[in-house]
């Protein structure tokens, strides 16, 4: 059977309009001495430039900046931390890559307010501004495209997994998350918003796969569906492997979520996400 066609969308970036006609790949850059796959942390601005040149000859569309992790148990740095793991990377991508898009991963306002204007163009928040309000202030000034994620309000990543929702509540409780922030969003102003369905945030194992499996049902909104389960531990733990042995996994994944109606895949690995882009469309032909 044939999966869903693929539903094109446009944003705004840097002043113009970026159409995607196909799947959008989104490169990893983490600046970050934690996060949970040592091979995406780049730590110094060549590590950044180096990172993202391999991840856009590899195919990405765009590039997702961060300088805190978000993963279960992490610890959290401070504004001022955070930003000085980013701002290097961050000026070194626009300096070198200025026509390439790049969203800034965080929760709080004041980081997204500062990357702004060092040259990102959209705000990846994973907290769905449940952990800093100040951020959909920042959206709303700024026009940029902010991308919504499905995520345990009044949580941080230390304890979000202590409220982790099961395989049985969990797609109706993602399709009302993201009717009731829509409106919200819409109200203050923020048109130009993405679906990230938040996998490995406030789940159990079981639900992450519940999820994915109804993906198709997120698509009834007219908002691009943007999709992160690139090696997490959705993957390694049902598998007993770790991050650094489940690509072919990540990559089946991609599939299947492209096959339910995925528009953008956030990934470690660009080269074997365009690959699967290439065996879809041949699927879907």
């Amino acid at each position: 059977m044939k999966g869903t066609m693929f539903r094109s969308f446009s944003l705004p970036f840097a002043g113009h309009t970026w159409t995607a006609e196909s799947p959008v790949i989104v490169g990893i850059v983490n600046t970050t001495p934690d996060s949970f796959y040592a091979q995406s942390r780049a730590n110094t601005a060549d590590a950044v430039e180096a990172h993202a040149e391999t991840l856009l000859e590899g195919g990405a569309h765009w590039l997702d900046i961060g300088g805190c992790s978000t993963r279960p148990d992490a610890a959290l740095p401070s504004v001022e931390e955070e930003w000085s793991r980013v701002q290097p990377g961050l000026k070194r991508l626009a300096d070198r890559f200025g026509e390439i898009p790049v969203s800034i991963d965080t929760f709080r306002g004041e980081i997204a307010a500062r990357a702004l204007d060092a040259g990102a163009c959209m705000i990846n928040d994973i907290s769905g501004g449940s952990l800093d309000p100040v951020i959909w202030d920042v959206a709303a000034r700024s026009h940029a495209p902010y991308i919504l994620t499905h995520y345990p309000a009044g949580h941080t990543p230390a304890t979000m997994q202590s409220v982790a929702l099961g395989p049985e509540q969990i797609t109706q409780s993602v399709l009302h998350y993201f009717a009731q922030h829509l409106a919200e969003l819409q109200h203050r102003g923020i048109t130009h918003v993405l679906l990230d369905p938040g996998f490995g945030f406030g789940k159990t194992l079981e639900a992450n796969y519940r999820l994915l499996n109804d993906l198709s049902q997120l698509t009834a909104a007219t908002q691009p569906l943007y999709v992160g389960v690139s090696r997490k531990s959705m993957l390694w733990r049902l598998l007993e492997r770790n991050p650094e042995e489940v690509l072919p996994a990540t990559s089946a994944l991609h599939l299947h979520a492209l096959q339910q109606g995925a528009q953008i895949l956030r990934v470690h690995d660009a080269a074997e996400a365009r690959d699967i882009i290439t065996l879809w469309k041949q699927l879907n032909a």
